[in-house]
């Protein structure tokens, strides 16, 4: 599986590149390159009202808002866990929904493990599904409230277990 960091924060792009990692980064919004599933730095409800999510609502319309919501009320996920739903969209077949964020009662995720533990549980779950190539921006980066420095940086660490454990 290939993996792309995409992002449209200079610092994201530029953390990640410091990294050097086995995948591709690009500055840009991930869903502009041929990608067949994009991740969600979703929250613990499924609201994507805000940050990259609102980008991907309107991307896909609000049924796919819907569809996630619906899922995670059925199954509740935890910060860092990840899943996916299908979107109905030609080319960007599944969202990888992975909460940096809880909005049940502890308020922002708070730390910088939790860009480790989505962007790994993301990879793994896009696997999962048969998925060729996988986009992300930084994850925890925006309405997270992380330092994009050391977010980005467990990001890549994540990505990359993920990459070697299902290689």
């Amino acid at each position: 599986m290939n993996v792309l960091i995409a992002d449209n924060k200079q610092a994201v792009v530029t953390a990640a590149q410091e990294c050097d990692p086995s995948f591709e980064i690009e500055f840009g919004n991930p869903l502009a390159f041929d990608i067949d599933a994009v991740v969600s730095p979703a929250n613990t409800k499924g609201i994507m009202n805000g940050g990259y999510d609102a980008v991907l609502r309107r991307y896909f319309g609000v049924t796919i808002e819907i569809r996630v919501r619906q899922y995670i009320e059925k199954f509740p996920i935890s910060v860092g866990e990840a899943i996916s739903v299908m979107t109905g969209h030609e080319k960007v077949k599944f969202l990888i929904v992975t909460p940096t964020v809880s909005v049940n009662n502890d308020g922002l995720s708070g730390h910088q493990s939790v860009s480790y533990s989505c962007a790994y549980s993301s990879v793994i779950s896009a696997h999962k599904r048969g998925v060729s190539y996988l986009g992300m921006t930084g994850l925890g980066t925006g309405v997270g409230g992380l330092s994009v420095r050391e977010a980005v940086r467990e990001q890549v660490r994540g990505i990359e277990d993920a990459l070697s454990e299902i290689s």
